[in-house]
């Protein structure tokens, strides 16, 4: 399983946009875990859904900082344990094999 981390230092400019789903067309992971988006939940949500990813938790930045994005597309198991405007806690149970593993 593929995971992508990015400190994307927003996400407000249609540019950084394009760049995301370029790269998320290219690496094509299962994962993305997004930092710093800078964006409220619902235009997060909005992006990650433009890229493919229909699942997901978005935490809201704070202002003009902080901001997390975790989304996947995958035929796991996926339970969110906690989250914070700091941490996104996930628990993945993979089907294919049955790891389990966690991702915080």
């Amino acid at each position: 399983m593929k995971l992508l981390s990015w400190n994307v230092r927003g996400l407000g400019q249609s540019r950084t946009v394009n760049r995301l789903k370029n790269m998320l067309r290219d690496v094509n992971p299962a994962v993305v875990f997004l930092i710093e988006t800078k964006l409220q939940s619902a235009r997060m949500e909005g992006i990650r859904k433009l890229c493919g990813y229909n699942n997901g938790i978005d935490v809201a930045s704070i202002g003009r900082s902080g901001g997390l994005s975790m989304a996947w597309r995958t035929n796991s198991q996926i339970r969110v344990l906690s989250y914070s405007e700091r941490h996104i806690d996930i628990l993945f149970e993979e089907d294919a094999d049955g790891v389990t593993w966690r991702c915080t």
